[in-house]
């Protein structure tokens, strides 16, 4: 997908980091098929991921196809519900509060029916992250990782802070190319039942034959 290309980049080297820790910290990390913890929080994705994800939906089979929006949409409904009744506007810059639980539209039977194509978020969760906007702490999973506990890495603020600036910087090429922004928040079930591919910026029409 070159349209992808810097995006899936970005992705691959997110893998690696994740596989690099794996090695590091070895059975403390226990992300597998069947644990869904980070499957149920609730989170945003960018414009370029919804497209990702859209493209991808696009070219289901039916069978797979169907069952999956008809999931985005119950999903959609119950997150409405959800924010609604703890008074949260889903709005950019509001974060839901922490606690606020929902399954993903895109997990079935413990797995990701969109995997090749999940967001960065998805690609990261589970290992210690660490994030150069909010320095005075390293997130990490508590079924991998007890509250408090010393993480060993002094490879981890250097990866991490590279790979952030990564990602923001196919963020940036996105919005100077004029891909579109959306005024709502973004979410999986968003990018299964909508086209987010027209989000693209436009490709330049090839250069004419001499």
């Amino acid at each position: 997908m070159p349209r992808f290309a810097n995006l899936l980049r970005v992705a691959s080297a997110w893998e690696a980091e994740f596989d690099r820790n794996k090695q590091l910290h070895g059975a403390k990390i226990q992300c597998r098929r069947g644990c869904t913890d980070c499957c149920h929080h609730l989170f945003r994705i960018t414009e370029l991921e919804a497209a990702l994800i859209s493209t991808a939906v696009k070219n289901l089979p039916p069978e797979r196809r169907i069952p999956l929006q008809e999931r985005a949409r119950q999903y959609a409904l119950d997150r409405e519900k959800l924010l609604s009744d703890q008074q949260v506007t889903d709005a950019w810059g509001n974060l839901p509060p922490p606690g606020l639980r929902l399954a993903c539209p895109a997990l079935k039977d413990g797995a990701c029916q969109i995997y090749e194509h999940r967001p960065l978020i998805c690609r990261k969760y589970g290992m210690p992250l660490y994030n150069p906007v909010k320095p005075d702490r390293v997130f990490a999973c508590e079924l991998n990782f007890q509250p408090g506990e010393e993480i060993d890495d002094p490879q981890l603020v250097q990866i991490h802070t590279g790979l952030y600036h990564q990602a923001v910087d196919v963020q940036a090429e996105y919005n100077q190319q004029g891909g579109r922004r959306d005024p709502k928040p973004i979410n999986v079930a968003r990018a299964i039942l909508e086209d987010f591919e027209e989000y693209l910026p436009k490709q330049p029409p090839p250069s004419p034959k001499s």
